[in-house]
């Protein structure tokens, strides 16, 4: 843990803002065992909102007082508590892949601190067995994401969309998630409705690995290209969508629907195929660092206007 996370029903109504946590929390033995502190002693602490909520939490140190049933008593320091910054985000669009592979991937995931949204689909190629997953209930995955929340230091709830239903990859049912790019263009004239996007400031990016007769290009030049700078003084932050297959890859109807009705764009992460897991931690990866890339320039180009 990098981070001791506090949810939002954990937060004392006392004027300390004073936590306690039982001697059989998890928090708590890493906090007296692999931590080693002592009453007197401080941790850093996170607030987190409820994920329904727009907020991005908060962070602070707070002083750790042992309790006499085994518990810790967690006291924020009022003058280190600050709001957790701003930043770009990514939706996880993934077609519901091997049980075990999507046990191991929650907290993986939601340790990117840009990840702010996790979509399972239920792809024309997955295994209708891995629909029944445990894996898929919010008793399991809610604790492996505060695992991944507490690995990457973040506060910024994240949002899960559970879709398994036989036209989860149609383009009404992208819409109605908010994931559709609004283009008057597209190949089939699709009619653009209220749920449609319109901002040029999200990448949406179409995982394939390509074939003999055509190669996508790398996943960050899509990103770079589809973003470029985003608009500093509107206070906006680059975000992008990354869709990625189940083991079986997605069928060519499936790319059609997400390219020419959805406004993505196929990239590839190299020339190698990629286990689904590794290839959502190395998409992930590229993408989080592209999209730092766009919000970096965008902040240098915006001091350069500031003092001209």
């Amino acid at each position: 843990m990098n981070l001791i996370l506090i949810k939002p029903n954990e937060t004392s109504l006392t004027d300390t803002g004073a936590v306690d946590l039982p001697p059989d929390d998890e928090r708590t033995t890493h906090i007296i065992k692999h931590l080693n502190k002592k009453t007197g002693d401080t941790v850093s602490v996170g607030y987190i909102v409820d994920s329904s909520s727009s907020g991005v939490g908060c962070k602070c140190k707070a002083t750790v007082l042992h309790r006499e049933n085994g518990g810790v008593r967690l006291v924020p320091i009022p003058k280190t508590m600050i709001q957790s910054p701003k930043e770009p985000e990514i939706t996880l669009i993934l077609a519901v892949p091997f049980p075990a592979r999507l046990k191991y991937l929650w907290p993986v995931i939601t340790s990117f601190s840009a990840v702010t949204r996790v979509v399972i689909v239920k792809g024309k190629l997955s295994n209708p067995e891995f629909c029944e997953s445990k894996a898929l209930k919010p008793s399991v995955y809610e604790p492996m994401i505060e695992k991944g929340m507490s690995q990457g230091g973040r506060t910024r709830p994240v949002k899960v969309d559970i879709c398994l239903e036989d036209d989860a990859i149609s383009r009404k049912s992208f819409q109605c998630l908010g994931l559709v790019r609004n283009n008057n263009n597209n190949n089939n004239n699709n009619s653009t409705s209220d749920t449609d996007t319109d901002d040029s400031s999200t990448a949406r990016i179409f995982l394939d690995c390509g074939d003999e007769d055509k190669t996508p290009p790398p996943a960050r030049n899509v990103v770079l290209e589809q973003i470029g700078m985003v608009n500093n003084s509107n206070n906006e932050f680059p975000s992008a969508i990354v869709a990625v297959g189940p083991e079986r890859g997605w069928t060519d109807g499936e790319a059609r629907i997400f390219v020419e009705e959805c406004g993505f764009r196929s990239a590839m992460l190299g020339s190698s195929i990629l286990r689904v897991d590794t290839a959502v931690v190395s998409g992930l990866g590229i993408v989080s660092a592209a999209l730092d890339e766009c919000q970096n320039e965008s902040d240098r180009e915006y001091k350069r206007k500031r003092h001209n």
